[in-house]
């Protein structure tokens, strides 16, 4: 129970659902639409979105959305949750997710409003409402119909506040992770795929025909940039280096399990678990439900998802643990090799390789047989063993950022309730916060 009084949402905020596009609306590009799969832990995710084009978003232009929204799901994964950013943007909202409108601002504050939502009772309370057995659906009208409790506004800004500092913090780190992620591919495509060091080098000779009349100073630290050939070979690669396949420097090293020989503590990992073309993996579960063979991996391994390559599941293993058979577990030949490694499953271009070689047509499935013949460059070993020196610590500080946050969330999760009932002052729940942060 809380010591706050109790209103109904619908006295302080409106819930309208999307506009109802038609089959016929959906297209390859344009606009992007707001599903219900989109929806998800707090924050819209876009990977595999429907669009349609300029002229059906002009007849659902109320219905776009705005920084700051908030969305919840009513149908199928009824509760989930989505505040939408900056970055998800421009977008518009499909029926069966229903978007929150203020009723009185000096009522109710947005970002309270989203955490009301998310508590774990209210969130318990919405799908209770759910109807329909094969896939359950919940109205606009019983969403508003349920009671939350309602502070007076300052100290809904200040739960908001503290709650929101955690978010904020986790949020952080998400984009640190995207950025480090981001940064180590485009070095590996300009060492190893663009050749761009020794290109350079050839440019400021002049002798470089598609950099003709371009010389590039040398952009990189000189003990890095002397390790680079001169350069490029009658193949079009730099001298010394050899061309080779990812079995070269890649092996496959997941072991077989059987779930009766398991503690139900265990990290399990499945593809439901891995996002789309971010090697950051934060989300796992316990082996408690598992019930079949598995694969065991271990922390710094590399999983790639062969079940329908093209979904573009590639990620670095945070902790020990087990992971489906539908995930291929690898890692280097030997360890000045590991970044090297997983830059080069983690390009589009290797992930476009593995969709093409694979097998099936509604379920295409590739594996690691497939995986091992891949064609590539590969460098002499300082160069290798440079290449890593200079990543390591960014996966290090991405796994880092992935246990802090996981950690935040913990907190966030553990105090959310209590401050929402009152059997804990914002005050006391500051300390933990700066403690954490």
């Amino acid at each position: 129970m809380s010591e706050f009084p109790l209103s109904p949402i619908g006295e302080v905020a409106t819930v309208r659902s999307g506009y109802a596009f038609k089959s016929s609306d959906w297209k390859g590009s344009g606009t992007p639409v707001v599903k219900i799969a989109n929806v998800k832990s707090g924050r819209l995710n876009m990977d595999g979105c429907s669009f349609v084009d300029d002229a059906v978003a002009r007849d659902a232009h109320e219905f776009r959305l705005a920084k700051g929204d908030i969305l919840i799901a009513m149908t199928g994964y009824i509760g989930e949750v989505a505040v939408v950013r900056d970055s998800d943007l421009p977008a518009l909202l499909n029926q069966r997710v229903g978007r929150f409108s203020i009723r009185d601002a000096g009522r109710l504050d947005r970002r309270f409003l989203y955490y009301v939502i998310t508590s774990p009772n209210i969130r318990q309370e919405i799908e209770g409402l759910g109807y329909g057995s094969a896939q359950p659906n919940v109205s606009p009208s019983l969403i508003q119909s349920v009671k939350v409790p309602i502070p007076a506004i300052q100290c809904q800004r200040a739960i908001a506040s503290v709650l929101g500092a955690l978010d904020d913090k986790i949020e952080l780190n998400r984009q640190m992770n995207e950025t480090l992620e981001a940064t180590a591919r485009a070095i590996f495509k300009d060492w190893f795929v663009d050749f761009g060091p020794t290109r350079a080098k050839m440019a400021m000779r002049g002798e470089d025909p598609q950099k003709e009349g371009v010389a590039r100073a040398p952009y990189l630290a000189m003990d890095i940039w002397s390790l680079f050939p001169d350069r490029l070979d009658d193949e079009g690669k730099p001298e010394g280096w050899r061309l080779g396949t990812l079995g070269d420097v890649a092996q496959q090293v997941g072991e077989s399990v059987k779930p009766e020989a398991l503690d139900p503590g265990t990290p399990y990992i499945g593809l439901e678990h891995m996002p789309r073309k971010s090697i950051a993996l934060s989300d796992w579960d316990g082996a408690d439900k598992v019930s079949s063979g598995k694969l065991a991996f271990r922390k710094g391994d590399f999983l790639f998802g062969k079940l329908r390559p093209y979904f573009h599941k590639v990620g670095i293993a945070p902790v020990d643990g087990i992971c489906s058979t539908d995930i291929v577990v690898l890692n280097s030949r030997k360890r000045e090799a590991a970044a090297f490694v997983l830059a080069c499953i983690s390009q589009d271009e290797f992930v476009a390789f593995t969709d093409r070689t694979s097998d099936g047509t509604k379920m295409p499935r590739t594996s690691w047989g497939r995986m091992e013949r891949y064609s590539l460059c590969i460098p002499n070993q300082t160069v290798l063993k440079s290449f890593n020196e200079c990543i390591e610590p960014m996966l290090e500080r991405i796994v880092a950022n992935i246990h802090e946050s996981r950690t935040l969330a913990a907190l966030r999760d553990c105090l959310l309730p209590k401050l929402m009932s009152g059997e804990i002052r914002v005050r006391d729940a500051e300390k933990h916060v700066e403690r954490a942060t």
